[in-house]
């Protein structure tokens, strides 16, 4: 088992995120959260959150980074 960062996004107060949305480095799982939760968006009528979650998960699990 290794730790990972699980890339958590909220809208609305509903997650939307999944499982399988992890990163080996927080930096780069920080990266994603901040443009989710500060990019540009057409409909600003939407309340984002996004943050990373540690996590352990087997060595064999594929990540986004």
């Amino acid at each position: 088992m290794i730790m990972a960062f699980l890339l958590v996004v909220v809208v609305n107060g509903e997650i939307k995120s999944t499982d399988s949305m992890l990163f080996r480095d927080i930096n780069r799982c920080n990266f994603f959260s901040f443009a989710i939760e500060k990019g540009y968006s057409q409909d600003r009528q939407y309340l984002i959150t996004s943050y990373c979650e540690p996590k352990m998960v087997p060595e064999t699990t594929k990540f986004w980074d």
